[in-house]
């Protein structure tokens, strides 16, 4: 089920209705079922892996917890790891390690063949797999006690405003808050409202609307000039941007409805000075979780200049990976590893003063040089997370670079209007950054709030896209 549908939208208002009217006692079993309907709303089958992957880890804390012997509590953190992760090799992997397995074996005379098995990837497997781990990961380290409640961990596994496309939640922010009898509070009401309406209009009104465009021009790549296929570019890395952050919104407004407060998963990325600063503001619960589990795990930045280096390879990789099975995403992760290596290689050359943290002063000439360049380099990865292979991304390349029967200046009228469009986002998020506009939005008086938000409404009625497309991270 995509949040922005009417589907959704009936589906909320009754499980919203529904769940305050009934008695406490029987509220979570309520909020569970009401999980799974939306999961399984249109491939039911794929609701046998939720509950596979809620049994493993329910009964694998629950080994971790009771066990007394490091070998036994390792053993059973193993079973988890292998279980979620087979489970996600097999249904996403699988079949790109086949064909490049046979591929390799063509290479070296070998008569060898893959036949893909195509499997529909069931949605926000690769969400709620991370999820699930971090509650075994936990209860190994000792950060938290086993969950006895298999419906209080079912529903920490399958919770619906952020089962399919994340923010990836650490088990002790969400399941303390799932098992808590949440008392209803107007203001959690208004505030979830809000959040959900800011999400629509990001995605419906600007990630939509920016992809009428995008479609039309990586569709037809030598038919534009170089200067559109630059715009379509950079506002494909724009519609990403605002289509994850509004699911994001949606997610997180969803469950403040509920009384349940979500991690926040972006920091005004537009305004990232730099590809670390950019990672420190972006997809902020899986940048934490591959921090704390991959990262930390390898040594982090502990053990010398190379091991560091060795070990942001590692973990830019696995995050390309996670994003998709093609190599595609593993130049995308190998290009995120070297511009990080080297701004890692910098900060040992100049480091930067003790106790200085990210600025909110305006920035100046230089850090507004930082800022562009940094969406440059962060247009240019989209280019392998937008095309669907090697061969189509170097086409985009050619284009770039004016290498493309395409003309080299000429642009159409629209691609103007695409452009100050963007100009517009970067200006929002700019007033946002550095004078404050949403504290400032706070501060007006409830009429002045009344009109806005009705502004927004009329936005999101007039200016949406009505062909309800699909978020692009549903893909992962």
């Amino acid at each position: 089920m995509w949040f922005n549908t009417y589907t959704f939208a009936v589906f909320l208002v009754v499980v919203f209705g529904s769940y305050w009217v009934l008695p406490p006692r029987g509220r979570q079993l309520f909020l569970l079922a009401a999980s799974y309907v939306f999961y399984c709303w249109k491939t039911p089958v794929y609701g046998l892996l939720l509950v596979a992957t809620t049994i493993l880890d329910f009964s694998c804390g629950l080994w971790i917890g009771r066990a007394q012997r490091p070998a036994h509590r390792r053993l059973a953190l193993l079973c988890s790891l292998t279980g979620n992760l087979g489970i996600l090799f097999f249904f996403k992997y699988l079949d790109f390690v086949g064909e490049n397995m046979a591929g390799l074996g063509r290479l070296l005379g070998f008569d060898t063949h893959w036949t893909p098995y195509d499997f529909l990837l069931p949605a926000g497997v690769s969400f709620y797999t991370f999820q699930s781990i971090c509650y075994t990961l936990e209860i190994y380290r000792r950060q938290i006690q086993p969950c006895r409640n298999p419906v209080s961990f079912a529903l920490y596994v399958a919770y619906f405003p952020q089962l399919v496309a994340g923010p990836i939640e650490r088990a002790d922010h969400l399941l303390p808050q799932l098992q808590k009898t949440q008392a209803f509070h107007w203001d959690n009401v208004t505030a979830g409202l809000g959040r959900i309406l800011l999400g629509l209009f990001r995605k419906m009104v600007v990630a939509d609307r920016l992809a009428i465009l995008v479609d039309r021009v990586f569709a037809h790549v030598d038919d534009y000039s170089t200067l559109s296929v630059w715009i379509a570019l950079l506002a494909f890395a724009l519609q990403v941007y605002f289509d994850f952050a509004g699911y994001s919104d949606i997610a997180i407004g969803s469950a403040r409805l509920f009384g349940v407060r979500i991690t926040e998963n972006f920091d005004r990325p537009l305004m990232a000075r730099s590809v670390a600063d950019f990672w420190d503001r972006w997809h902020l619960t899986l940048t934490s979780w591959l921090r704390e589990n991959v990262f930390f795990t390898l040594g982090g930045s502990r053990r010398g200049r190379a091991r560091t280096v060795f070990n942001i390879w590692v973990l830019f990789l696995l995050c390309g990976l996670w994003h998709g099975a093609s190599w595609n995403f593993v130049l995308w992760g190998a290009y995120y590893a070297f511009f990080n290596s080297l701004y890692y290689l910098w900060r040992q050359w100049r480091p930067r003063p003790k106790g200085a943290a990210r600025s909110r002063e305006p920035p100046g000439l230089g850090g507004l040089a930082g800022i562009a360049a940094t969406n440059l380099l962060v247009a240019l990865a989209a280019s392998l997370f937008r095309a669907k292979d090697l061969a189509a991304t170097g086409r985009i390349w050619q284009a770039l670079a004016g290498r493309h029967p395409g003309a080299a200046f000429a642009t159409e009228w629209d691609v103007w209007v695409l452009a100050a469009l963007m100009a517009v986002i970067f200006a929002v998020e700019y007033f946002q950054e550095y004078h404050a506009l949403d504290d400032r939005f706070r501060r007006l008086g409830p009429r002045a709030q009344a009109v806005a938000w009705a502004v927004l409404v009329l936005a999101l009625v007039f200016l949406s896209v009505s062909n309800q497309k699909p978020y692009v991270y549903f893909q992962f």
